[in-house]
């Protein structure tokens, strides 16, 4: 943090600067809420003896389903009293450009005062997602400070150094290091946040060394990403992969591959390969193949567990006219499992799934409207379910929208067999920099395997403002 904090200062340093140069200064700020109505899960039990029936699944005599070990106890999970939690946050987003050509400084800083402590990560009133300067000029570009990546690898941020070099036309290179934050927190792995989630969370910060390239031939364009994140003690490593993307077009046709291999544990965690055609201006049609294992990081014990993987083949078309703004979508995939290994006592468990999406909508003259119904089975769980939505847009950023749903589960280990039937609806309006936004739904849970649980409709409503200040030198407003 104290680093993000030296950033944030020399960005406040190149704003001084651009004051007295007359450069410029664009960003915005972002203040919204939420609150919605919870009924948190309460676990419950009886001993097994005085659970009639045998097996391994029982029914109360109420009708609950229970689970049930020999000799030991059956539990249950029941719904507790309803609760209405608060959810607020607010983002300042800004970048400055003064004092020399090619420097700027940019920041996004993320704070959560207001939020009831229920909500995960309220306890990190303020945190820095991104602070840096950058220095972009010629064939080299230069980044300090706190700087967010994307690439084959995912989103993460870090604090320290980038460079990136652009001389060797039609190819580029760019290295990076510095010290690892744990990805989705913006904090180190040893701070509050890991401790108090983490039976056995890291004692020692991760140091992050990275290399990237990427270029461009013909049709053929592709990067390639290596990154290694090792403890600052250099006892062991956190994670070490590599990543890859390709894209080709040949005729009317798209051909993506990508893949990522965790180098510590000598293991394909995602590999895919699409292929996309472009039959016409309105139609397009694509095909999938995808091999999927989770990813852990080294620290965490998780991957002790040997979790397994699966393949996956996917389809989809889909059909837009521009004369009358009418268009259809379709999409299913099927997916096998790789084997446990485990030996179960009880009946076996799924190893296949599927999923499939149909939509069809409708945008001409401001007006919208679309229909979805989606079909996902699986091992554990499945869900069936649609929604409708309809509105019109009266320009940019206005508009109003209603959307209902209605969505079946079932086989959930707690939740188990319920309905939930929603109807909301969502607005926004903007006046040049000024922006609001906002909606409300209610939603209508009934349950099947949890008699003693009453059915509930459950409120949520949000609300955000948005301000925009300053303006890009040599740009418009």
């Amino acid at each position: 943090m104290r680093r993000a904090v030296g950033a944030f200062a020399l960005a406040v340093f190149v704003l001084g600067v651009q004051g007295l140069c007359g450069q410029g200064i664009r960003g915005e700020i972002q203040a919204g809420g939420s609150s919605l109505e919870l009924r948190p899960l309460l676990r419950d039990s009886l001993p097994e003896s005085q659970v009639a029936g045998d097996g391994l699944r029982r029914r109360l005599p109420d009708g609950t389903v229970a689970s049930c070990v020999p000799d030991e106890f059956c539990r249950w999970y029941r719904s507790g009293p309803g609760e209405m939690f608060s959810i607020l946050s607010q983002d300042l987003r800004m970048t400055a450009w003064g004092g020399a050509a090619g420097l700027s400084a940019r920041v996004h800083l993320r704070g959560r005062y207001g939020s009831d402590e229920f909500w995960p990560a309220t306890a990190q009133r303020l945190e820095a997602v991104q602070a840096y300067v950058d220095y972009d000029r010629g064939d080299f570009r230069g980044r300090a400070g706190r700087i967010g990546r994307s690439d084959g690898l995912g989103y993460y941020n870090f604090d320290g150094a980038s460079l990136l070099w652009r001389g060797f036309s039609p190819m580029w290179f760019e290295a990076y290091a510095g010290y690892s934050l744990a990805r989705g927190v913006n904090a180190p792995r040893t701070g509050a946040l890991l401790e108090e989630a983490e039976d056995l969370p890291p004692d020692d910060r991760g140091f992050l060394i990275g290399a990237q390239a990427g270029g461009r031939v013909g049709r053929v364009a592709g990067t390639i990403a290596y990154q290694r994140d090792l403890r600052t003690d250099r006892l062991a490593i956190y994670s070490e992969r590599v990543a890859l993307d390709l894209r080709a077009l040949v005729g009317n046709w798209a051909i993506d591959a990508s893949g990522e291999y965790d180098w510590a544990s000598l293991t394909v965690n995602d590999a895919r390969l699409t292929a996309t055609a472009f039959l016409s201006p309105a139609i397009e049609v694509a095909a999938a193949a995808r091999h999927y294992e989770p990813f852990f990081e080294s620290w965490t014990i998780w991957g002790a567990f040997s979790p397994v993987g699966f393949n996956e083949a996917q389809a989809s078309a889909r059909w837009r006219s521009e004369t009358t703004g009418l268009r259809i979508e379709a999409s299913g995939a099927y997916r096998n499992y790789e084997d446990t290994g485990a030996q179960l006592i009880a009946e076996p468990v799924r190893e296949d799934g599927w999923r499939v999406v149909a939509g069809l909508g409708w945008d001409k003259g401001g007006w919208q409207g679309g229909a979805t119904y989606r079909a996902d089975v699986g091992p554990g769980a499945a869900r069936f379910g649609g929604d409708l939505s309809g509105g019109y847009t009266f320009g940019p950023g206005r508009f109003v929208t209603l959307r209902a749903s209605r969505t079946q589960t079932f086989g959930e280990l707690r939740l188990n067999e319920q309905f939930v039937s929603g109807l909301g609806f969502d607005a926004a309006w903007r006046l040049a920099d000024f922006g609001l936004t906002g909606g409300a739904a209610l939603y209508r849970l009934d349950g099947r395997e949890r008699p003693a649980d009453e059915d509930w409709t459950q409120a949520r409503v949000y609300g955000g403002v948005t301000l925009r200040f300053g303006r890009e030198p040599g740009v418009a407003r």
